[in-house]
């Protein structure tokens, strides 16, 4: 399983090395034009850790599941290890960023303490953790191809639905009711809600993939 999760992060090392690049020169000119703390998280940990993730779902389908099956290794633990380097780039995508942006902030005026960073990272890890949840099992269950054809439609009507519930009788109360609740109470339980939703997608991908006829 660990040769699994090394084989992720090698493939996409060329990848993830220009993300890194791309993310550093749009943090300096973010930062000079003083955007807020969760944006530039928003912004540039989705970007570093979804494209190596993206990618490497595209090699996998690219290289056969068929062969992965095969290798000495049962299928449990090829799904766990996709979940366990898919953390890894999230994580590691949460580190740069806030690296980063403390040793921008060095050169350019920012007016961010460090909890709004702690804050930011909570919010939104649990997003990628939500939305990484629903690709997944999706992955697993439709393959790489065909995933991609929905997949803007899933950006797309998960839009819908963040706009309709904030337009929405509930969306208001609950917002008037979140307002009242500190600030990082709320990120520390969206980010276990997240993580236990990313567990339950954990087991569902793997009762999909081990009923798949490869």
């Amino acid at each position: 399983m660990y040769a699994l999760i090394r084989k992720d992060f090698r493939v996409q090392t060329k990848i993830t090395a220009y993300y890194l690049i791309f993310v550093l020169a749009l943090l300096t000119l973010w930062m000079s034009q003083e955007f807020v703390t969760w944006a530039l998280y928003a912004l540039g940990a989705t970007m570093i850790s979804m494209a190596p993730i993206f990618a490497a779902l595209s090699y996998d389908d690219k290289s056969g599941s068929t062969l992965t099956a095969s290798w000495p290794v049962s299928r449990a633990k090829i799904v766990i290890a996709k979940y366990i380097s898919s953390l890894g780039f999230m994580i590691f995508a949460m580190i740069f960023i806030f690296i980063s942006t403390l040793i921008i902030g060095l050169f350019i005026e920012s007016e961010s303490g460090i909890g709004a960073h702690f804050i930011s990272i909570g919010f939104v890890f649990a997003g990628l953790c939500f939305f990484f949840a629903i690709v997944f099992p999706g992955y697993y269950w439709l393959g790489f191809r065909r995933l991609s054809y929905i997949y803007t439609a899933l950006v797309v009507l998960l839009g819908g639905m963040m706009v309709a519930l904030y337009q929405s009788n509930f969306g208001y109360w609950l917002l008037r009711y979140l307002r009242d609740i500190p600030i990082e109470m709320l990120a520390v339980f969206f980010l276990v809600i997240s993580i236990a939703v990313y567990s339950v997608s954990l087991f569902c991908s793997l009762c999909i993939f081990a009923k798949q006829d490869l």
